[in-house]
């Protein structure tokens, strides 16, 4: 090969990796938006004589919805992706959830249309849940199926920290959204729920656009469409002859759920709840805690390329594991307003990034490309919906149950679960990446890898 088509490959797989990370942002971006809004959402979409507690407990219930349709219909795309291809299948995901979106913010309400305005909202949801079900496995492949064998963690941290930033686009676009609806347009209230859902659909059909140039992944292309490795069955394939995979993505992906629900989903309202602080400090708190774990997971990325999965699943597990002790002794101590009380947070979230970005990497390398996305989805999204969907209420009862400091408890759960993680790597089968025998840029699925020595230099 040239050195300037080499060059040109080059190219075009950051490019790929680039365009295939922006659809994760859209999805983070959708579903905190929707908490950030519930209260809004409610009073919109619920008759205004019911109680402020049935409101609210009805409009969490329609975004649980989303969150349990998730495992079947991730499994679906994910054998057809496995089937016909990751591109045509992450494009689908992206419109869909980019069409409901934007529908959402052009609903009209309960006084307008009655009961189907809920049932509207309810439908929509749903094909939400159906897209994120799919989008983040599938982006999390493709974007390691395009790196080098020597920055497919990085690859993979690279697409976690492009979702994270949904989180900070879905905190600033309700905030401002407020904004509007009550200094430029007090008229119309309804902009501040509505506003945040347009853009979201408007930003979708801009990655939409630029997805239109992403391509096919090598590994597919080769093993796949040229080889004819096509499983009939790729959920009964991953389950029978992957069960171990699938038991450590689970694993990763408990982790996961924990760190993320605990200290970027549950933090706020557990600051204000338990801890008094305002809902000014407790935003600011979010967003430095969010902007710490994306600024820290490219160099988590690149401890996994350099020194192996096994060390930096060790030094994140260990490391998150010191500030979260470091929170839970000082933080309870710090007057609420000080700026000690925001800053202490930054070191948590620096290390608490360490988990996440082993995800997307770490979950892709231990499945053969044939049946790559079926083997993330199949554990990542019952995880995701069955913990996820009621970890917040387990919180909730934590804290009234065993005190102040029953979050962090579940943070230090989540590192004893990576530090397990760490050694029983060194047993796992990898088929992505450094040690996989690489074979023109990318592991040949098919080839037998080493264990023990391959886990640990990929």
């Amino acid at each position: 090969m040239s050195q300037s088509s080499s060059a040109e490959a080059e190219r075009r797989a950051r490019r790929n990796i680039r365009l295939g990370s922006l659809g994760a942002a859209l999805e983070y971006y959708d579903f905190v938006v929707y908490l950030y809004l519930t209260t809004l959402i409610g009073q919109a979409f619920f008759p205004a004589g019911m109680s402020p507690t049935m409101r609210l407990v009805q409009t969490l219930a329609i975004y649980s919805t989303g969150l349990l349709i998730r495992p079947i219909a991730g499994i679906l795309i994910a054998r057809v992706a496995d089937r016909v291809g990751r591109k045509r299948l992450f494009i689908l995901t992206v419109v869909v959830m980019s069409v409901s979106t934007l529908l959402i913010g052009l609903l009209p309400t309960y006084d307008q249309i009655g009961w189907p305005a809920p049932v509207l909202l309810l439908l929509l949801r749903v094909a939400q849940g159906c897209a994120v079900g799919g989008e983040l496995p599938a982006a999390a492949v493709f974007v390691t199926e395009h790196a080098r064998p020597n920055g497919v963690a990085r690859a993979g941290a690279f697409q976690q920290m492009t979702a994270y930033s949904g989180f900070l686009l879905g905190a600033g676009a309700a905030f401002a959204a407020g904004l509007v609806a009550t200094q430029l347009t007090p008229d119309l209230p309804s902009l501040a729920w509505r506003l945040p859902f347009i853009a979201g659909g408007l930003l979708g059909v801009v990655s939409i656009y630029l997805r239109r140039r992403i391509d096919e992944t090598p590994a597919f292309v080769r093993e796949t469409l040229e080889e004819g490795r096509r499983p009939a069955a790729p959920v009964r394939e991953v389950l029978s002859t992957h069960r171990r995979a699938v038991l450590y993505a689970g694993l990763l992906a408990v982790a996961l759920t924990l760190v993320n629900v605990t200290y970027f989903n549950y933090w706020p309202t557990y600051l204000q709840t338990v801890l008094g602080y305002s809902s000014t400090t407790s935003l600011v708190i979010s967003l430095v805690s969010i902007a710490g774990a994306m600024a820290s997971m490219p160099a988590w990325g690149y401890v996994a390329d350099r020194y192996g999965w096994s060390r930096m699943l060790l030094w994140a597990g260990l490391s998150t594991a010191a500030t979260a002790v470091l929170l839970l002794v000082v933080l309870p101590t710090l007057p609420p307003d000080s700026g000690l009380a925001v800053w202490i947070h930054l070191p948590a979230a620096l290390t608490a990034g360490g988990i996440p970005a082993s995800v997307p990497g770490m979950v892709s390398v231990i499945f053969p490309t044939e049946v790559r996305q079926t083997g993330y989805s199949v554990p990542y999204n019952i995880v995701i919906a069955v913990l996820g969907g009621f970890l917040n209420l387990i919180l909730v009862w934590l804290v009234a149950s065993v005190g102040h400091g029953a979050p962090m408890y579940v943070v230090l759960v989540a590192c004893g679960l990576t530090i397990v993680a760490a050694f029983v790597v060194l047993r796992v089968r990898i088929y992505l990446g450094r040690g996989a025998r690489p074979t023109q840029g990318f592991s040949k699925a098919g080839a037998p890898a080493a264990i023990g020595v391959a886990a640990e230099t990929g």
